[in-house]
Formats: structure tokens, C-alpha cells, sequence
């Protein structure tokens, strides 16, 4: 339910960003947006990745009552989202024009716009490999009502909440939705892998 959700989510949300965008910024903003979205469609590939190649192996081990293997795998996987999370900010900080062209045979006006657009919102790819990666790690403990708090607040409650509200206190500030969204959840998702992991250290 909780990576189901996760999916339901991305669409409604882009529908939010969407009538937010073109209300606050206009089609310009939302051209760039739509560019955005696609990079973090290819971000949250790579946790859905990470996350389903380590969920059977976690939950074979939790079954077998083996702390000590989910704890190594669970190193290995969380170094895995570092490194898709780190490369993919890079990216984007680095060369936010590039991914413009890709997708689209820019004007001077968006090449000008771009840049600032997509390396706020690119501050939200640290994190988000690691909050979608623990909606796996947490059904994998059999703790799906975590995994689902995850998947509804970050997919809808307080990023639905700052994109309705943000662009009221400072129309560019809507780009800050995500990152602010992802820094929230990291914070519970930190919490919670702590106190779990402490269950099974044997």
C-alpha cells in the first residue's frame, strides 16, 4: 500500500504543481517544472531500485530472525542511496541548463530562469532517495503503519500543505516545497530506523 501510494501521490502532486505553477508563475515556470519533475522521476527510479533489491533479502533475514545480516544490508543500502542522492544533486546544481536542453529547445527567458528553479528544487534529490527507501526497509521489519505515515504525509499532507501555502508568502518560494518536504520526513525516517535497527542488533 505504502509504495503504491508513493506513485498516487507523485501524480497528485504534480497536478497541485501545476495549477500553483501557472496561477503564481506562468508557463515559463511551469515549462521548467516540467522539466524538474522528470529528472526526479529518474531520482525516485533509482530508490525504488535500491529499495527493491534490498527489501526481499531484509525481510528473508528478519524472518530468520538474522539482525546482524539486515544490519549490514542495510549499510550497504543506505551508502547505495548516498551515492544516487549525492551524484544526482551534483547534476543538477552543476549543469541545470543541460537537462533543459534535453528536453526542450529553450528560449533566452527560460536559460535565464532555469538555473535558480532547478537547483532549489534539486536540493530536495539529497533526501528523497532516502525517504522513498525506507518505505521498503520498513515493510521489510513488518512495520507497514511507518511506512505508510511516510509515503502520505511526504506524498501529500505537508507537501500538499507548503504548496498551497508558500506561494502565498513568496511566489518562488513554492519551489521550496519539496526540499522543506524531504527534510521533514528525513528527520521521522532517521528516528525511526535508529530505534528499529536497535531491536535487531544481535
Amino acid at each position: 500500500m505504502s509504495s503504491f501510494f508513493i506513485d498516487i501521490a507523485m501524480g497528485f502532486l504534480t497536478i497541485l504543481f501545476n495549477r500553483q505553477i501557472v496561477l503564481y508563475l506562468g508557463t515559463n515556470a511551469l515549462s521548467i517544472y516540467s522539466v524538474v519533475i522528470n529528472i526526479s522521476t529518474f531520482v525516485q527510479c533509482c530508490a525504488y531500485a535500491i529499495g527493491q533489491a534490498s527489501q526481499p533479502i531484509i525481510s528473508m533475514n528478519y524472518g530468520g530472525k538474522k539482525g546482524k545480516r539486515i544490519n549490514e544490508i542495510l549499510k550497504c543500502a543506505l551508502s547505495s542511496v548516498a551515492i544516487v542522492s549525492i551524484a544526482w544533486t551534483i547534476l543538477v546544481e552543476a549543469f541545470p541548463n543541460l537537462f533543459i536542453y534535453i528536453y526542450m529547445a529553450p528560449t533566452n527567458e527560460i536559460l535565464q530562469m532555469a538555473p535558480a528553479i532547478m537547483r532549489i528544487y534539486a536540493l530536495s534529490f539529497m533526501l528523497l532517495p532516502l525517504n522513498i527507501f525506507s518505505t521498503y526497509y520498513f515493510q521489510s521489519i513488518m512495520k507497514p503503519q511507518i511506512s505508510f505515515v511516510i509515503s502520505i504525509t511526504r506524498g501529500i499532507i505537508i507537501s500538499g500543505i507548503l504548496i498551497m501555502v508558500l506561494p502565498i508568502i513568496n511566489v518562488n518560494a513554492i519551489w521550496l516545497a519539496m526540499p522543506i518536504t524531504e527534510f521533514i520526513i528525513m528527520i521521522y525516517v532517521v528516528m525511526m530506523i535508529k530505534r528499529y535497527t536497535k531491536t535487531h542488533q544481535s
